[in-house]
């Protein structure tokens, strides 16, 4: 193996329930009857972009704008949020050393936009050195968002090697599928809030909780 790819946010940290909060209070400052359950968020995790699910919630009630201005909101609020500290999830650390040691080059293949990039390497700055990436992307790198391949086959052309040189890691089956599409073989590293979808099964999917397991 050449490469590994971790794919987005959730792999590295658990952050479901601060951002559903943040949605929650966004929706306050904007004067909108919404509340966001666990189980509603959830649903919402099916689909990658934080402005894709209000606009598919709102069932066309909000125009451009003002989809605009909640997600600013949201991530204003998520921002204050995660400055209280986030961990990376189990094994993170540890696995970003091995690849260092074996020469393995390691990304980080989120479609998130560079404002909640930034947020989240602010927050794990003190767990993770962003230096160790050898390739970091965010929305603006691809034309198509997650489930589509293309920030995968960005990545293996950047990094110089091919699909079967390559292992990436998500955390949701609809991630899963980018890089599955894109010919690299997929872990599935469910957060916390993903592993309560029914759509996530062990018996077709390769699972792992603790990225310690992951042979390199």
């Amino acid at each position: 193996m050449k490469a590994l790819l971790f794919g987005s946010i959730g792999v590295l940290a658990e952050t479901s329930e601060l951002q559903r909060q943040a949605y929650n209070t966004a929706f306050e400052i904007n004067d909108l009857k919404w509340h966001w359950n666990i189980g509603t968020y959830c649903s919402m995790l099916t689909e990658p972009g934080g402005q894709k699910r209000l606009a598919r919630f709102s069932g066309g009630t909000l125009n451009d704008t003002q989809i605009t201005k909640i997600h600013r909101d949201k991530q204003a609020v998520f921002e204050q949020l995660v400055k209280t500290g986030i961990q990376p999830r189990p094994g993170c650390v540890e696995l970003i050393q091995q690849c260092r040691e074996r020469d393995i080059k390691v990304a980080f293949l989120t479609t998130t936009t560079p404002h909640t990039l930034a947020i989240i390497k602010a927050g794990l700055a003190e767990s993770i050195d962003f230096n160790d990436f050898e390739l970091i992307t965010n929305m603006d790198a691809v034309d198509q968002l997650k489930p589509d391949p293309e920030v995968f086959l960005y990545a293996l052309r950047t990094l110089g090697v091919s699909a079967n040189q390559a292992i990436a890691i998500e955390d949701t089956k609809t991630n899963q599928q980018a890089a599955i599409q894109a010919g690299v073989r997929c872990y599935l590293f469910p957060g916390e809030y993903a592993t309560l979808s029914p759509n996530v099964s062990a018996e077709e999917d390769i699972i792992i909780d603790d990225l310690r397991a992951l042979t390199l």
